[in-house]
């Protein structure tokens, strides 16, 4: 969800901690300016002769004026600033992300302790189970597992490419890591491109489109050729450019077929939690996606396999291990 500059978690935080700063000041200076106008007021009816009161109470009015606005023109400056740079992305997106934490069991002594959670900063635990979404859907556990144990048989099938380049972000890169217990590396800017049996990994926490042109394809070229599934699963992080991925990879599906690979685009997968207000948005980028791309771009639906069999998360954003495996598993039936 964050863009390139919140990967510093110093100039994440930064950010976080002015955004509180004037969320708050949005709210209680206000409040202390009426208190302020208010208390002044009282003074001059008592004191019609106080000369100290009226421009007292002309300085709060113009604070409660400044207090109120200054926090709002801020955020709709960046607001309108969008994605267009780094720490615009980072601004809109850093409240949700900064305020979600999750309470993992650390092994040694068995403690819980408060781990500072970002799309780009995995620390390895044990999964914390949400099962609200699975009770929205009426799901129960056992028909969750029957349904992912048919798609684990569906993976027999041979598939029609030899070897599977996934691109994509933060979720990528957990499947990656779930599949190996590789969570240093398992960032393309820490460890490069992954192989792992017949699949190519390149992946990067916290990443959009931007990323996608200028490093993701660029370093999966390599593996575009006759034996190989491009996958892409790429978008929670810029849910706003939607048509600016439909132009992107239209113009280029025909150049990355005439390698002989087959091309898919797999949709953003829901969130819970923290991050549920993001599933209007998810759909309406998933639906605008599967309408408007070109013919030779294969569209996979895991969005809607996980809305009907469930799926568990550790932070609202992220999936735990078993998800993470029905997702590639279903891609790979259907590659």
């Amino acid at each position: 969800m964050i863009n390139a500059a919140c990967n510093d978690i110093a100039i994440g935080g930064l950010l976080s901690v002015l955004n509180n700063i004037l969320s708050i000041i949005q709210v209680i200076g206000p409040i202390l300016a009426i208190v302020s106008i208010t208390f002044h007021f009282i003074s001059l009816v008592r004191n019609p002769d106080d000369k100290k009161a009226m421009p007292k109470i002309k300085n709060s009015i113009i604070a409660l004026v400044l207090l109120y606005f200054i926090p709002l023109i801020v955020n709709i400056v960046f607001g309108l600033l969008g994605n267009s740079n780094d720490i615009s992305a980072c601004w809109n997106n850093i409240t949700p992300i900064f305020n979600t934490g999750v309470y993992q069991e650390i092994d040694e002594g068995h403690k819980k302790v408060w781990i500072f959670t970002l799309p780009s900063d995995y620390q390895k635990g044990k999964e914390k189970k949400e099962d609200s979404m699975k009770e929205t859907n009426n799901k129960t556990d056992e028909s969750t597992s029957a349904k992912k144990e048919v798609v684990e048989e569906d993976t027999t099938v041979s598939p029609k490419a030899q070897h599977i380049v996934f691109i994509g972000d933060s979720r990528t890169v957990q499947m990656y890591a779930h599949s190996t217990g590789d969570w240093s590396g398992a960032n393309y800017s820490s460890g490069g491109v992954h192989e792992l049996d017949n699949d190519i990994y390149v992946a990067e926490g916290s990443m959009g489109l931007g990323w996608l042109e200028s490093t993701g394809v660029p370093a999966a070229e390599a593996y575009f050729n006759s034996d190989s599934a491009i996958v892409i699963l790429m978008g929670v992080n810029d849910l706003d450019s939607a048509y600016s991925y439909i132009n992107y990879i239209n113009s280029n599906a025909s150049n990355w077929k005439a390698r002989g690979s087959s091309l898919y685009f797999v949709s953003v997968n829901p969130c819970s939690g923290n991050y549920a207000h993001l599933n209007d948005k998810i759909v309406q980028f998933n639906n605008t996606l599967k309408e408007n791309l070109s013919n030779e771009v294969e569209w996979i639906d895991t969005h809607s396999y996980l809305m009907e069999n469930g799926f568990n998360t550790t932070d609202g954003l992220h999936y735990d291990s078993e998800t993470s495996k029905a997702i590639y598993n279903y891609i790979k039936s259907r590659v």
